[in-house]
């Protein structure tokens, strides 16, 4: 979408804006990079970093984000224009947003291979063969994944072609009726990984190793990870936000979703913490030092 239009598709609800902001939110920043990222640099001063981060700096930037979105009423580079334009400023402003939409691009370029990655493995184990598998085996598979690249190449444009259709059939046609069904399904998904892990062993001194606090790395480094944790974690700055806001119906508060996405974000991070705890140390659950 380049310019406003007076009959542009409007999200229908609140939920269906909110569950879509998450969706975009919630990704590889919290399930598989954030548990690494703070168990290597101070644990729970890391957390206690990135949260203040979050609240600080992430939430201001993200209303601004969809504020821009809906008074702009169009794609991010042409929503800062037009905003610019409303105050009397250049409308060269439009840079700025179309240097969100680069970023979203470059990130997009590592997130299909992922996506193609995830269909992959999805198709192996309702094929059954993940049967009986160990470490050993499951390395020698994403060894066998990595050096096939026509198997690559096929199921990531398989998860483009989705994603593509789904984008394609609009914001409450296709972008809504997903995000109200794979949204619940997702958060589902990680409450019973949850679960699993506390029975499966070694969950407490995974979470232990990862939010007992050493403030001895507290320092510029950290504070600068912290703020690309945050950034990358809720999605600021890479478009999306500004386009979701551009669907934002005028009655939605701004202020109340934004604490919502936030909530939902964070939650999203403590509840794969343990799982990915003892993933990111690289030791089985039953063997943490």
């Amino acid at each position: 979408m380049a310019t406003a239009s007076g009959n542009q598709e409007m999200f229908t609800s609140r939920f269906a804006f909110l569950m879509a902001s998450v969706g975009f939110a919630v990704g590889l920043g919290n399930i598989w990079r954030f548990p690494y990222i703070a168990g290597e640099n101070g644990g729970g001063a890391f957390v206690v970093v990135y949260l203040a981060c979050v609240f600080l700096i992430g939430v201001p930037v993200l209303m601004a984000e969809l504020m821009i979105g809906r008074r702009g009423k169009a794609s991010p580079p042409h929503a800062v224009a037009n905003v610019a334009e409303e105050s009397g400023a250049s409308r060269q402003w439009q840079w700025v947003g179309a240097m969100g939409v680069l970023a979203a691009f470059m990130i997009q370029v590592t997130y299909a291979v992922v996506a193609g990655w995830v269909l992959w493995y999805l198709f192996k184990a309702v094929s059954g063969d993940f049967a009986s598998f160990d470490a050993m085996a499951s390395d020698a598979a994403f060894a066998g994944v990595m050096d096939n690249n026509i198997g690559m190449l096929f199921w990531m444009i398989l998860g483009l072609l989705m994603t593509g259709l789904i984008i394609y059939a609009g914001v409450q046609d296709g972008i809504e009726r997903a995000v109200r069904i794979m949204m619940p399904v997702l958060f589902g998904l990680m409450v019973l990984l949850v679960i699993y892990n506390i029975f499966a062993g070694g969950f407490g001194t995974a979470v232990s190793w990862l939010f007992t606090p050493d403030f001895s790395k507290l320092g510029p480094e950290m504070f600068l990870v912290a703020i690309g944790q945050a950034f990358f974690s809720i999605g600021v700055s890479m478009g999306g936000m500004m386009t979701f806001g551009s669907y934002l119906p005028q009655e939605i508060s701004i202020t109340r979703s934004v604490l919502f996405i936030i909530v939902a974000d964070t939650m999203a991070i403590c509840s794969r913490q343990g799982t990915n705890a003892i993933s990111a140390i690289g030791l089985p659950s039953t063997s943490m030092p």
